[in-house]
């Protein structure tokens, strides 16, 4: 048996591994000549971890990560006797350690995640491109522009949002672009404690920031739909009171979108993580359920086309889960309604002060509330 697998993200990298880890032959190409330094993805979640751990790398995935010891939701605060909004108020929520053995999420930045799983022995073929599928058969193109006809038993699309497996399978991605834009950087920043993410949810923009290992911060702003877009590099949408921050060393603006093809498998043809689904970054989900698609993936391969149909349908109905939930988290964290907003910070404060409420929060943002990762 041999699977080709397309595109070596996070996705393709686990899957190689974990093909390899039961025996089975793959080859894994990627487009790309070198790794990429910048990327979105962050957070690792315990249910990732434990699929890391099949593997023997959960330990270096915790070694390189920075742990998170909780979330900081930074609210505005009320002047006695009057509506307008005070310095605010700092609400903490501390993580109570669901996963008996790892921590519920840490901060790597995806290129880190890319790095550990190629030195762990993905072999990943770059400059490598998928072209078309004829009869079953992949055609290749290499960097040196000769081009090669693959044969495979199992063919598998781990090449992103913009697949060419899944363009070339006919298949939509239905879904839809939100109208609000996301502007990312990378940045030195003082005024925050580094044990924690820390949320500011209201005006001017929603904002997130996640402190990186290397000492930095990533800061996520959400930018309401009528926002002008910020000039390349501005630092206003990050700005908030006590902060200090320095000029990024990366910085992205974007839109984000939810989409998911109607199935994500052809016959011997396979679409899995953004190939598959994109949503929301909110919950810090989609490379998560990408490496879990493909450690799940293997373990169908190595039992028979049965499982792997079985497998198909399984993974689809999750994906359109977080679908779901990271939708609900977007929308809360984008109201700008004066009602939404008061519900929004009240929530906020039950889960901060409620341990059974925290822990469920918690949960879910481990990845916990989906199945454990077959054996």
């Amino acid at each position: 048996m041999r699977v080709l697998i397309i595109g070596a993200g996070p996705t393709g990298l686990t899957l190689a591994l974990a093909l390899r880890h039961r025996g089975i032959a793959c080859r894994l190409i990627e487009c790309r000549t070198g790794p990429e330094r910048w990327s979105r993805a962050l957070g690792v979640q315990a249910r990732t971890l434990e699929v890391l751990d099949r593997l023997g790398l959960a330990e270096r995935f915790l070694a390189a990560a920075h742990p998170l010891e909780g979330a900081a939701f930074h609210l505005p605060g009320r002047t006695s006797g009057s509506s307008a909004p005070s310095a605010g108020q700092e609400v903490r929520l501390r993580f109570q350690h669901v996963h008996p053995r790892f921590p519920s999420m840490v901060i790597l930045p995806q290129y880190e995640t890319e790095r550990l799983l190629t030195e762990a022995g993905a072999a990943p073929e770059l400059g490598t491109e998928f072209l078309e599928m004829q009869n079953g058969n992949a055609l290749l193109r290499h960097q040196d522009g000769r081009l090669e006809w693959v044969a495979a038993d199992w063919i598998a699309g781990c090449d992103g949002a913009h697949s060419g497996l899944r363009h070339s399978l006919d298949l939509p991605f239905p879904g839809h672009r939100y109208l609000q834009q996301l502007v990312l950087a990378d940045l030195s920043l003082e005024g925050l404690d580094r044990a924690r993410m820390h949320v500011f949810p209201d005006s001017p923009a929603p904002l997130i920031c996640f402190p990186l290992p290397d000492g930095h911060w990533r800061t996520i702003a959400l930018l309401p739909p009528d926002a002008p877009p910020p000039a390349q590099g501005s630092l206003i949408p990050f700005q908030r009171p006590g902060l200090t921050l320095g000029e990024p060393s990366w910085w992205n603006l974007f839109r984000i979108s939810q989409r998911q093809v109607p199935r994500m498998q052809i016959d011997r043809r396979l679409l899995l993580g953004d190939a598959a689904h994109i949503h929301s970054p909110a919950g810090g989900q989609g490379m998560n359920l990408g490496i879990q698609d493909a450690w799940s993936l293997a373990a169908a391969i190595a039992e028979g086309p049965g499982a792997v149909a079985l497998w198909a349908g399984r993974r689809h109905g999750l994906a359109r889960q977080v679908i779901r939930a990271t939708d609900l988290m977007t929308r809360m964290m984008t109201a700008r309604s004066p009602l939404l907003a008061s519900l929004r910070a009240r929530v906020f404060r039950l889960a901060a002060g409620s341990p059974m409420l925290s822990r469920q929060l918690e949960t879910g943002l481990a990845g916990l509330r989906y199945p454990a990762p077959p054996a």
